[in-house]
């Protein structure tokens, strides 16, 4: 028996979005995507923003005036070019703006991927140390590497090449960065 993979709610998303829209770019240059209206998604991190709503690619762990959009927040695609995705928190109604570092190697399409899901990701299956972290945004040792990820967000791809690394470095804000260390898949370090 021959069984075909079906396409997941996401990849549908993710195949509207990456369909390219034939329309110029607000502002001129760069792309801009074709977004599904009226599609809820969710966050698969916590974020945070900026006190002007930004989000930084490079997933900034204490901007100036920050606050904290957390993980499983609903929300709602507006506008997706390739250095900024535009979207809306369903529940305060605010607008945020992730924008692409110039630094990032891989296109906004896998960071659209990596941050928003059709699916609420259930932390009640992590270990205590990680559903610790993700519920205050803050990594911990003993956590894992999805836990950290789901805590503060991806490593920045020019300091953290590869998520197989024992090493990721992360920026506090645009000046101060820290380290954390793994060994197995779990904190043992985090080093300012």
């Amino acid at each position: 028996m021959n069984w075909h993979r079906l396409p997941s709610p996401l990849s549908l998303v993710l195949a509207a979005l990456l369909a390219l829209a034939a329309l110029p770019a607000c502002g001129g240059g760069g792309q801009r995507y074709a977004v599904p209206q009226g599609e809820q998604l969710y966050t698969l991190t916590n974020m945070r923003p900026d006190g002007r709503n930004h989000i930084h690619s490079v997933m900034y762990s204490a901007p100036p005036q920050g606050a904290l959009l957390p993980i499983c927040t609903p929300v709602q695609l507006e506008e997706v070019t390739d250095r900024v995705i535009t979207f809306r928190d369903l529940n305060s109604h605010r607008r945020y703006r992730y924008i692409m570092h110039r630094s990032a190697r891989s296109g906004v399409q896998s960071h659209v991927q990596r941050y928003f899901g059709t699916g609420c990701p259930d932390i009640s299956q992590l270990s205590p140390e990680d559903q610790a972290g993700v519920q205050q945004g803050q990594v911990y040792q003993g956590m894992s590497k999805q836990g950290v990820i789901m805590a503060i967000g991806y490593p920045p791809e020019h300091e953290t090449p590869s998520l197989e690394g024992d090493i990721w470095r992360y920026w506090r804000n645009r000046v101060n960065s820290f380290e954390v260390y793994f060994t197995n898949g779990f904190v043992t370090g985090i080093r300012n």
